[in-house]
């Protein structure tokens, strides 16, 4: 799937969602790119969403206190994944889902070490951890898992 037939199904999704409303009066579909982190964040969470498994964004910065005049830690593990994610697959006649954790990185951006961390732990304990460097790398790795 390309990006371009994600946002077609994205919008398909939509017009089913609201059936009385007339397709003129939807907003015209944005389209889904991967050229920055936040882009690629969103069109991963909506095409799992859109396939009817689990996902979300994990937002792990931390938050402007004006009262402290800084930021407050955020209340995640370091290393949190940007996405944590559950793939359902068949194994014989029962359905299960797969814990995913999807790591986000653009460009020259690299895991740290609290990262490699998480990706350790999740692999050990039976889930995926998936680095999505760009749409196609992602869509392969997802695809992959059965």
């Amino acid at each position: 799937m390309t990006l371009e037939e994600l946002t077609n199904l994205a919008y398909e999704f939509k017009k089913q969602k609201h059936p009385l409303v007339p397709e003129y009066a939807l907003p015209k579909p944005k389209k889904f790119k991967d050229t920055t982190a936040n882009e690629l964040t969103k069109a991963i969470v909506t095409y799992i969403r859109l396939t009817g498994n689990y996902a979300d964004r994990i937002n792990n910065m931390g938050v402007y206190d004006k009262k402290f005049n800084g930021y407050r830690k955020a209340n995640t593990r370091k290393g949190i994944c940007d996405i944590m994610a559950s793939k359902k697959i068949q194994i014989q006649d029962r359905e299960i889902a797969i814990n995913v954790g999807i790591e986000v990185k653009i460009g020259k951006d690299k895991l740290s070490e609290h990262q490699l961390h998480m990706q350790d732990e999740i692999t050990k304990s039976g889930g995926v951890y998936i680095i999505a460097t760009n749409w196609d790398f992602f869509y392969n790795q997802w695809n992959q898992i059965k």
